[in-house]
């Protein structure tokens, strides 16, 4: 696959996503798949593209993230080993994510990196609450550990329902090579802040736990109270036992301006380098791990639709059936009886064609006057036992009930159907809006359209007969020669037959011109046979 097709593929997967997402944050029965989603779209968008783009590690990325006052800008601060971030005893303070790196380090050139944030150019205040991001040089540490690393300070987990926080937290998330998650001793077992640790255990992120604000002594009691009381109901056994937990207990302000030489700074920085083990061995697991998500998601993923799309399928039915009950009222009421007489011209033109041309008119023109009283006599016959044709609608006034009954069907099953789903609720609503009026507009525009090539397509297609004969002169003086030839063969046969069988010689006088009529008959019956096909192509 070159470069255009996976990038568009990835980033019409990222997008398909994000509607599944929009189509649950608008339905609270689906609104808690909207998370999981939002991590998928931004797991393809910057780890999955990426990884096909060829794009290599350094740097790693680590992402401080938890609930509202957790104490993740003093994580920050212990990982960069000085204070970068804004501490700030104000809950939610951090409102868009910030990267800080090393100048050796070099900003990743994948297209769509981070698509829905933009980059701040300047520096602004971390509570600037809009879809951006800004990147922030870290002052020059010697032999820095984490110098591979651009740290991320993350937006609070604070509510799924938050689309603003949720899309930045997790576009930084799912980016992620590791993910430190913050808790203090407060608010550690926080409804949504767990919900967002399960779902970032579940995308396959390594994770180092830290746990703030608490007591010295403590230390020991809330880490096991954490890991069996969080970590072991949103993961496996396995999974939430290699969960490494890192306890920063209440720091003095000295301490917290500090960070850079504090045994909890050593400890935080050997978690995070154990699951890190080298640059690329991080990567490859990250991209192992995205690709394993979304394959064990996907059924999940698409499930959320799954109803949806089955009761759009049901109006799909229904729209197919009103456009079969359409197509067979027209074939019915109008097609049907339509005679389409432009070929009943065809026909005449045909037959004109096959008469003498030039000095042979005389011949035609005899043979034309010797068959004429049965012309006539059979005409009269034909006029005296024939019935009126029954009358054919207008094509307009067939098309035009036709729709009206198409729209009346598909409005009745939106009503049956209204308080069953969403969908046809919504459908029930525009037919009240004016769907209906709209739908009825743009078929007066349809039929008019079709009726001017309806009309087009009808006379060239009758005019191809004759013209395609006209195209031909051999073959159209072999026809010619062909119907002089049975016509005199039929008046010799006569006149054979009579001398033959000793007949009244007064008989030739209509015998010839039966013969002649019965013979102009065949050719004729030939011609309409021909013509006919043609007719019923084009009613067809």
């Amino acid at each position: 696959m070159n470069a255009p097709s996976f990038r568009d593929a990835t980033r019409q997967t990222a997008e398909d996503f994000e509607w599944l997402e929009a189509h649950c944050r608008a339905r609270s029965d689906l609104a808690r798949h909207a998370g999981e989603l939002r991590l998928a779209a931004a797991i393809t968008r910057n780890v999955i593209s990426p990884a096909l783009d060829g794009v290599e590690a350094p740097p790693l990325f680590l992402a401080v993230v938890g609930g509202a006052g957790a104490g993740k800008s003093t994580v920050v601060n212990f990982l960069a080993g000085s204070v970068v971030a804004e501490a700030n005893p104000q809950a939610g303070y951090t409102r868009h994510p910030s990267a800080y790196l090393n100048d050796t380090l070099t900003w990743p050139p994948h297209l769509g990196f981070i698509g829905p944030l933009r980059r701040l150019e300047t520096e602004a205040p971390d509570n600037l609450d809009e879809d951006v991001y800004q990147v922030r040089k870290l002052p020059a540490i010697e032999a820095n550990p984490l110098a591979d690393f651009i740290v991320w300070d993350c937006p609070d987990m604070t509510t799924w329902a938050s689309t603003e926080y949720v899309s930045r937290l997790m576009e930084i998330a799912a980016l992620s090579d590791v993910i430190v998650y913050v808790a203090s001793d407060e608010r550690y077992n926080d409804e949504v802040p767990t919900q967002f640790l399960q779902l970032l255990i579940r995308g396959g992120k390594a994770v180092v736990v830290v746990l703030t604000k608490m007591n010295d002594e403590n230390v020991a009691a809330m880490s096991q109270h954490f890991r069996r009381e969080v970590l072991e109901n949103v993961c496996p056994p396995d999974v939430s036992a290699a969960i490494p937990i890192v306890a920063i207990p209440q720091l003095s302000a000295t301490e917290r301006s500090n960070p850079d030489g504090s045994k909890q700074r050593v400890a935080l920085l050997n978690q995070v380098l154990v699951l890190c083990p080298t640059v690329k061995a991080s990567r490859d697991r990250t991209v192992t791990n995205a690709v394993k998500f979304l394959e064990s998601a996907s059924e999940g993923l698409l499930e959320v639709a799954r109803k949806d799309l089955s009761e759009l399928s049901a109006w799909k039915h229904a729209v197919d059936a009103g456009q079969a009950s359409f197509a067979s009222r027209y074939r019915n009421e109008y097609v049907a009886g339509e005679p389409f007489r432009r070929f009943e011209r065809t026909r005449d033109e045909i037959l004109r064609m096959l008469e003498l041309p030039g000095r042979g008119r005389a011949v035609s023109a005899a043979f034309q006057t010797i068959r004429w009283p049965f012309q006539w006599l059979v005409k009269q016959i034909g006029q005296f036992i024939a019935r009126p044709d029954p009358p054919n609608l207008p094509e307009r006034t067939v098309l035009a009930s036709a729709m009206t009954a198409w729209l009346d069907s598909l409005q009745a099953e939106s009503l049956r159907r209204a308080s069953t789903h969403l969908l046809w609720k919504q459908l029930t609503q525009s037919f009240d809006s004016g769907l209906k009026t709209e739908a009825q507009q743009k078929f007066e525009e349809a039929a008019s359209n079709f009726e001017r090539q309806e009309s087009g397509d009808l006379e060239q297609s009758a005019r191809a007969l004759s013209d395609d004969m006209a195209a031909h002169p051999t073959r159209l003086t072999l026809f010619r020669g062909a119907k002089i030839a049975i016509e005199v063969a039929a008046i010799i046969s006569v006149i054979v037959l009579t001398f033959s069988r000793d007949y009244s010689i007064w008989n030739l006088l209509w015998l010839i011109p039966l013969a002649t009529y019965l013979a102009h008959g065949i050719v004729e019956l030939a011609v309409r046979v021909f013509v006919e096909r043609e007719r019923g192509r084009a009613r067809t």
